[in-house]
């Protein structure tokens, strides 16, 4: 392991006028959709806060690939530390484990620049091994994906064409000599270990987000005495099954999402039958899908390409507050909603590393999947025929190496070290129970949930708890504000034509 540090320079925050123009792009494109990228959302959060400049530091760590092979070849890992705003402060940094797998740190130093922990505490940021600038692989795969989303394919097609581009991306990478059986959550936790004596921290404290908080386990597994305390959002252990679970996670989401709109009067009447009128409209799109333009091109909408944007739509109440609106595009055929939608997942597709989330779980989840479960969930959904992609999901994954990791992968998380697990009652992706299971094994161990959030939110309770347990973690956190009720703001308008 060898790490060269870059010189170390200013920051300067952008001109204000230049913030607000970005806003007002990014609006335009996501019109309030922010997908599996809890990054764009926090990005936007933070990125016009003027501050006066503040050093950092910036370098590039070399790890062996796969530290099971002697002969093992060396990556190159970009890092970048932004130091804490008081110079006297020895309090212990925060490293931010990003989530996917396969989505990119770097591109979140924004975020980090004035947030509250900066003040007395270094940022640590890192590009996990195979994403952003640490070595990525077949970094286009994403467009070349969304193309064939694009198309009017069933659900055999799509299997085919999308084969296709990964075995391409694969022969790619190997020419390279790269080792895919390296690309896992015990090398990535590795790498930090490594990352954390380079930089002579004697502890730091873990803030994970979705992926990022299977990886903040896996630290705190294989390094505990590394650790002073970990955060961890949208909780993903590593005995959690992302085939069956996934599929009850996603019914669950979905009715607790259209029984809140028949609570509350306005959105009852405005979409009256959600769960009716989903169930038929995917129902037609399957020998009926939506053609329209998307940039230029056209653009054919099937039956599972539709369920698929609806799973997008749960991340975060903002874009929860358009599905109902969204419902009613897919039923009118009405394509300029849809088109936001399609944007927002467009990005999503060109954020996250495909190679890098395809190796994680081919290694982490297949050795523990159970077909027959899977068969059962989607048998007992209500959306079941929507669910059948998942059996096509599960052979990409099986064809894309054959590394299998070991039962360890697949066992909770057995730790003192204090940790707060924090969990948006909506969850469509990590669902409350993820944290709730997980801490029966972390004897300090807190629960936060946030019960009108879903798997990506920011706000001020939540900046207050985790300010707080950071700076006291053997001490019971404050949560009350955790359970004020925040009913969502529904998109009550009509479809302009």
């Amino acid at each position: 392991m060898k790490t060269t540090d870059f010189e170390s320079r200013t920051t300067h925050s952008r001109d204000i006028c230049v913030c607000n123009k970005i806003l007002r792009t990014t609006k335009n494109q996501i019109m309030n959709t922010r997908v599996c990228i809890i990054l764009l959302l926090l990005v936007i959060s933070f990125s016009c806060n003027k501050t006066l400049p503040e050093k950092f530091l910036d370098g590039i760590l070399e790890v062996p690939e796969n530290r099971n092979d002697p002969n093992s070849r060396t990556l190159k890992l970009v890092y970048k530390v932004l130091k804490a705003k008081n110079p006297d402060s020895l309090k212990a940094p925060v490293v931010f484990l990003q989530g996917g797998p396969g989505g990119a740190t770097l591109i979140m130093e924004k975020m980090w620049d004035n947030h509250p922990f900066r003040n007395d505490r270094d940022i640590v940021l890192m590009d996990q091994r195979g994403t952003g600038k640490s070595e990525a692989n077949c970094i286009n795969i994403g467009e070349a994906l969304f193309a064939v989303m694009a198309k009017d394919y069933n659900i055999e097609e799509d299997f085919e064409a999308t084969e296709i581009l990964l075995a391409e991306c694969k022969k790619t990478i190997q020419q390279k000599g790269v080792n895919l059986e390296g690309y896992n959550s015990r090398e990535s936790a590795s790498d930090f270990e490594d990352l954390r004596k380079a930089l002579g921290y004697k502890k730091w404290n873990l803030y994970g987000a979705s992926y990022g908080s299977r990886l903040g386990l896996t630290i705190m597994r294989d390094f505990p005495k590394s650790v002073r305390s970990a955060i961890l959002l949208g909780v993903f252990p590593p005995e959690s099954n992302i085939f069956g679970d996934r599929v009850r996670s996603i019914d669950k989401s979905l009715s607790m999402v259209f029984q809140k709109c028949e609570d509350n009067k306005d959105c009852n009447r405005r979409y009256p039958n959600l769960k009716e009128r989903l169930r038929e409209v995917l129902l037609k799109m399957q020998t009926e899908p939506l053609h329209f333009d998307y940039k230029g091109n056209p653009f054919v909408l099937n039956s599972h390409d539709a369920f698929l944007l609806l799973f997008v739509s749960l991340y975060d109440r903002h874009s929860i507050a358009n599905t109902p609106f969204f419902i009613e595009a897919l039923e009118n055929g009405e394509p300029k909603p849809i088109i936001e939608f399609l944007k927002a997942f467009e990005s999503f597709f060109s954020l996250i590393n495909w190679p890098m989330n395809y190796s994680v779980d081919a290694y982490e989840e297949l050795p523990f999947y159970d077909e027959s479960d899977l068969d059962i969930a989607i048998e007992q959904s209500e959306f079941g025929f929507a669910f059948t992609f998942y059996k096509s999901a599960v052979k990409l994954l099986t064809d894309w190496h054959s590394y299998r990791a070991t039962n360890i992968e697949n066992q909770s998380v057995v730790s003192k070290i204090p940790t707060l697990m924090v969990s948006g009652g909506l969850d469509q992706v990590t669902p409350s129970s993820n944290a709730t299971g997980a801490l029966k094994y972390l004897t300090n161990g807190y629960e936060v949930i946030f019960p009108d959030e879903s798997h990506h939110f920011l706000n001020p309770c939540l900046f207050k708890i985790t300010e707080e347990f950071i700076n006291d973690p053997f001490q019971k956190p404050e949560i009350d504000c955790s359970s004020e009720t925040k009913p969502i703001e529904w998109n009550l308008s009509r479809i302009v034509q």
